[in-house]
Formats: structure tokens, C-alpha cells, sequence
């Protein structure tokens, strides 16, 4: 089916986007870090690493599942419903929010951008006010917060969230999203070409659902990393108050989300433009 102008102009942004977000350059630091990183993994018993890995990768599934199923990703849900029928009248069950033209499904999903943002700042401020408590759930915290963002935005294009294919799909951009730079293109190209090529079973997702491998551990050492920080700034106080712990902490998350919601945001308006094309 042809694109109409918005859509030609949409193709147009995403394709600057990929040209300026999967250019890397890297620098002598980070080229130093990614080699100390690598020979002090590979220290590691490859044993016990692979135990490891599969560990976090059935904790993260498990986590993306909870959360899905939460009664906030339900609301979530039907308050994109009521967005699109607001927006385009035939819109009668959550399958015709495809059915909504370009701009209007990009409406919907930056104001569930903007809400997740804002809701991963003020998660940041809160654990870098300086508690134990907040403290020891950020980890955790972020990734569950960053899982949801993608499911939200796969809802807001009117992927069902709910069905095997696209709930180990939108584990699968996480996992692309949160990767180092220098391997994000390819995991995008690896997406794109599977989301193309997959028979629209939603039951069926033939593909590997590894999440946590070798390349993904460098974020969650960059998530231990910055609760370190936290921990170490909850005694520089101003007037009794941590500030410098709790701008840290929000601008760490802030800039984190901004990545994975650009990057989920891009991914899925190109998948509805290509699947839009080939119908």
C-alpha cells in the first residue's frame, strides 16, 4: 500500500534518526573500559557465568510477564483505547488502533513517552535521596520501569502486548535498546529483518529469547555502577538534604529512559510504516 505524505515524511525522520543514532565513534576511554571489561569477564568460570546469565535472563521474563499483566499496564491500555477513539471514531476494539493514521498513533505514543520520563526522573530523584530502601530496589526499579515504557509504546501502535510474539519482541528491543552503542545497529537490523520475515503467528516467536547475554552485561555493570554513586553521594548534604545524590540519580535515569523510548519509538512507528507498505 502507497504512503501517504505524512507517512513518506515519517520514513524520512526515522531514517535521519538511524544515521545519526548508530553512528559510533568510540573514544580511547571507552575503548580502554570495553577492554578491561571484556578480559575481567573472561576471568569469570564460564560455568558459573552462563549459570549467571540464565538466571537474570528468566528473572527479567518473569519481570517483563508481571508487569504486563499488572492492573497499571491494563489501565495503561485502556487509556490508549480511549486516546485513539477520541482521535479517529471507527476505532471500536483495540485491533483498529492500527487502522489510525501515522501522526495520530505518534501523538498517542509521545504522551506515553513524556509520562514515562517523567515518572523515571522522579524514580531516580528517590534513589539518589540517599535510603537504603530506595537504594536497593533501583536496580530492579529501572529495568521493570524501562520494560513497561516499551510495552506502553507497543500498545500505543496497537501491537497486543498480551500475545507470545510481541511480549518476547518487546523484551527483545529492551535488550537491543539497552545494548553498548557499538552493538545496537546490528541488533536493530537483526529486528527489523525478523519483524519482516516472521509469519504473523502470534503465538510463535522462532527466534532466540536470550536476553542477557555477554554484550547486555556491560549496562547492568553500568546499573551497579551508578547505584554505587548514589550510595557514595547520600552523605553530601545540603541543609540535611542529599542534593547531589538525587540530581545524579534523576539525570542518570532521565537519560536512560530518553535512549530507550527514542529507541522503541523509532522501532516500532518503522515496523507499522514496513508492515503498512508490505499490505
Amino acid at each position: 500500500m502507497q504512503w501517504s505524505k505524512n507517512e513518506q515524511q515519517v520514513w524520512s525522520t526515522i531514517q535521519k534518526w538511524e544515521e545519526e543514532y548508530f553512528t559510533y565513534v568510540p573514544t580511547d576511554f571507552s575503548r580502554a573500559y570495553v577492554k578491561t571489561f571484556d578480559e575481567a569477564l573472561a576471568r569469570v568460570n564460564p560455568t558459573l557465568k552462563e549459570r549467571a546469565l540464565h538466571t537474570i535472563d528468566n528473572l527479567l521474563f518473569h519481570l517483563h510477564s508481571i508487569i504486563l499483566n499488572t492492573q497499571f499496564q491494563q489501565d495503561a491500555k485502556q487509556r490508549i483505547m480511549l486516546s485513539a477513539q477520541a482521535m479517529n471514531e471507527n476505532v471500536e476494539v483495540f485491533e483498529d488502533i492500527k487502522d489510525c493514521r501515522i501522526e495520530q498513533l505518534r501523538y498517542i505514543a509521545q504522551h506515553q513517552v513524556a509520562k514515562h520520563r517523567l515518572l523515571s526522573f522522579a524514580q531516580g530523584g528517590l534513589s539518589g535521596a540517599g535510603g537504603l530502601l530506595f537504594l536497593g530496589i533501583d536496580i530492579p526499579a529501572s529495568i521493570a520501569a524501562h520494560l513497561r515504557s516499551i510495552q506502553v509504546l507497543a500498545l500505543s501502535y496497537g501491537y497486543p502486548i498480551n500475545q507470545p510474539y510481541e511480549t518476547v519482541l518487546a523484551l527483545r528491543v529492551f535488550h537491543a535498546a539497552t545494548l553498548p552503542k557499538e552493538h545496537q545497529q546490528e541488533a536493530w537490523d537483526k529486528l527489523m529483518n525478523e519483524v519482516m520475515q516472521q509469519e504473523m503467528n502470534p503465538y510463535l516467536f522462532e527466534t532466540e529469547e536470550v536476553v542477557a547475554d555477554h554484550k547486555w552485561m556491560r549496562h547492568l555493570v553500568g546499573l551497579v555502577g551508578k547505584g554505587t554513586i548514589l550510595f557514595m553521594l547520600r552523605k553530601r548534604l545540603i541543609q540535611g538534604i542529599p542534593v547531589m545524590g538525587m540530581v545524579y540519580g534523576a539525570a542518570a535515569n532521565y537519560q536512560l529512559s530518553r535512549q530507550i523510548t527514542d529507541f522503541a519509538n523509532h522501532f516500532y512507528q518503522k515496523r507499522w510504516l514496513l508492515e503498512k507498505q508490505e499490505g
